[in-house]
């Protein structure tokens, strides 16, 4: 199934901006990744970055692909993405601290709803709340879910929730917190049902999610959401596309500075950048 996102990525070869601080031991690996998918013809890199980089290593950038100094990368960045200068973008090696707060500024979009879409076993599965400070309202879940539906659309694959709680859904009794959060995502389940939207509540079992046949991994809020996604993707070697911020108008992909690659961003930024 995730040779779809490939495919759109190849039909679209778009411009996407990365996000490049060259003074980080990453700086090696994104550029890397941007040749590879450059290359492979994915995509057209432009990279972003506040100084041109003097290594050897960066020779490429400048000659094989395009490069923008500026002194505030991810000002330019976050305007270029706004005036449709370039198709779409992804975070690269810059720093969220930095750059979230000023796409939510800009865009006026508080809660970016942060879809992160796994590889697992050659099978996409999307993942969210990934964002530490989103998810915390039953309202926000589901308007995560509704974007996350969305998204599935355009990547061609079903949308089926799985939604995560911390227990059993026999645990009930063994304690407060247990029962408050199981009691949250039976809400949230019927809520999704009654939008229309497939959802199964499966606890705390989120191998049921991931051996079965779900595409959405709904976490309880970001915080645990995010632990998943590392544990997964940092820790277990799954592969992660980056996390698309599906509240933005724009297509913008935020990638963690710990990845190996930032090839599958860059892959995943050229497939939605006509969404």
């Amino acid at each position: 199934m995730s040779k779809g996102v490939y495919s759109l990525a190849t039909s679209n070869k778009a411009k996407v901006a990365v996000g490049l601080n060259s003074d980080l031991p990453s700086a090696e690996r994104v550029v890397n990744s941007a040749l590879f998918a450059k290359r492979e013809g994915y995509a057209e890199p432009i990279f972003i970055s506040a100084k041109k980089p003097e290594s050897p290593l960066f020779d490429a950038v400048g000659k094989d692909m395009s490069l923008i100094v500026d002194k505030s990368p991810h000002v330019t960045l976050v305007e270029l993405l706004k005036e449709g200068t370039v198709d779409s973008a992804i975070r690269g090696n810059l720093a969220s601290k930095e750059l979230i707060p000023l796409l939510r500024e800009e865009f006026n979009c508080p809660n970016l709803c942060r879809i992160t879409l796994l590889d697992i076993a050659n099978r996409l599965v999307m993942l969210a709340p990934v964002g530490i400070d989103e998810g915390d309202k039953l309202e926000d879940l589901l308007m995560i879910a509704g974007h996350a539906k969305r998204l599935a659309e355009a990547l061609r694959m079903p949308c089926n929730v799985a939604v995560i709680s911390g227990g059993r859904l026999e645990d009930r009794g063994r304690s407060k917190k247990v029962d408050s959060m199981l009691s949250a995502s039976e809400s949230l389940t019927k809520e999704l049902k009654a939008v229309g939207i497939s959802a199964v509540n499966v606890g705390i079992e989120i191998e049921r999610a991931i051996e079965g046949d779900s595409t959405l991994i709904l976490a309880p809020d970001g915080v645990m959401g995010n632990l998943i996604f590392r544990s997964l993707v940092l820790v277990g070697n799954v592969e992660s596309f980056g996390a698309y911020a599906a509240a933005l108008p724009r297509v913008y992909v935020d990638t963690s500075r710990a990845k190996g690659s930032f090839m599958l961003p860059i892959v995943l930024a050229s497939a939605l950048s006509k969404l």
